[in-house]
């Protein structure tokens, strides 16, 4: 029974995730809190709607309320070194922190004149309404991924997000570009989630036997080194035309040691601490390559690639993805440690939109 009236409804006819009614997010008890945690761990994903009124304080205060295990904040633009180097290139996702409340980082597309922030989100991107570019701001290539800096701090446990203005374009068929004919349909401005946990259990018994022994090494500072490549249309691998023709060229040399030790390595299959269900989890753009515990041998960059998109590929079947679309006072939170997500595109030049993101570090390696 849940205390004081609060719904949690199931999302329909979808893997993981639930609908939060009857509850505002800007008054929160510990015992309430707990219970969110709980659904958390068990459906990865909660739908908070109605939720205009809140303040920037009171969204950190309930991030914090529910997450577990708080470090830093993630996208610090102070002290993250990716968000300092997308400063450093003219902050081209014209994303900027809240002045009174870092904890809130404000995303999205237009002029703004929003709790002391007079800017305008999204920079001045020239993909705007193109089919090319940019997957938040032009084109549609999706980019599942896992929050955090995979450099020196550890991943995020939860993220959230609060729309504060929707943007009002048109929606669009995402086709996964794989010659199978899979597309995914998103509204305007959305965001697709798909599950980590539900990758894991499609696969097959040697499967997850050999996935369970992979280590995955994470580049030095890894989004600036692949701050110039594109994805693939389906999202789940960076496109590396070198590397790539070295792996059909069998002359991909073997991953190795990466020699700093802020670079990470993390277990390809993250274990929940309180469900104990596993989950697929690398992060594509980060990684470098898997090292194999069965051979104690490590795998080329491109060889890791394509056996992360293997995997990773029926868990992003349309039936077993969830696509968010943003309504004004809608707050999200997900479980980053067994889901993944992506920004789906194709805003139209002249639209706009607001939200909110809320992530800190963790200090625990999963």
């Amino acid at each position: 029974m849940n205390p004081g009236g609060i719904d949690i409804t199931p999302l329909s006819e979808k893997p993981f995730g639930a609908v939060v009614k009857n509850f505002d997010c800007a008054d929160i008890s510990d015992s309430v809190a707990t219970l969110f945690r709980q659904y958390l761990y068990r459906d990865q994903l909660l739908v908070f709607q109605g939720q205009h009124h809140i303040s920037p304080d009171q969204e950190v205060a309930f991030y914090k309320a529910l997450n577990p295990d708080n470090g830093s904040i993630w996208r610090d633009q102070v002290n993250n070194p990716w968000e300092r180097f997308k400063i450093e290139q003219g902050n081209a996702a014209g994303t900027f922190q809240i002045p009174s409340q870092p904890g809130v980082l404000v995303i999205g597309k237009g002029d703004i004149d929003h709790h002391g922030l007079k800017v305008t989100l999204g920079g001045d991107r020239g993909a705007y309404g193109d089919d090319s570019g940019s997957q938040v701001l032009g084109g549609g290539a999706l980019q599942w991924h896992i929050d955090g800096t995979f450099y020196d701090q550890e991943p995020c446990h939860f993220t959230q997000m609060r729309c504060v203005e929707p943007p009002t374009g048109r929606g669009h068929w995402l086709d996964y570009g794989d010659g199978s004919g899979t597309r995914l349909w998103a509204e305007a401005g959305s965001t697709a989630f798909a599950s980590g946990r539900v990758a894991y259990e499609l696969s097959d018994v040697e499967v997850r036997a050999r996935m369970s022994k992979m280590q995955v090494h994470y580049m030095k500072n890894p989004f600036q080194v692949t701050y110039g490549l594109g994805n693939s249309a389906d999202g789940l691998k960076v496109v590396d035309p070198e590397q790539e023709k070295l792996y059909e060229m069998n002359a991909e040399r073997p991953g190795s040691l990466i020699d700093d030790p802020l670079a990470k390595v993390y277990p390809l299959i993250w274990t929940c601490d309180y469900t104990g269900k596993k989950a697929l989890m690398p992060h594509t753009r980060c990684m470098d390559h898997f090292a194999d515990g069965d051979s104690n041998s490590h795998l080329g960059k491109s060889q890791s690639r394509n056996l992360a998109a293997r995997w990773m590929r029926p868990a992003i079947e349309p039936d077993r993805v969830y696509v968010h679309n943003w309504k004004a006072g809608d707050l999200v939170i997900w479980n980053n440690r067994s889901m993944w997500h992506s920004a789906t595109g194709k805003l139209a030049r002249n639209d706009r939109r607001i939200q909110h993101l809320t992530a800190y570090n963790g200090t625990k390696a999963p």
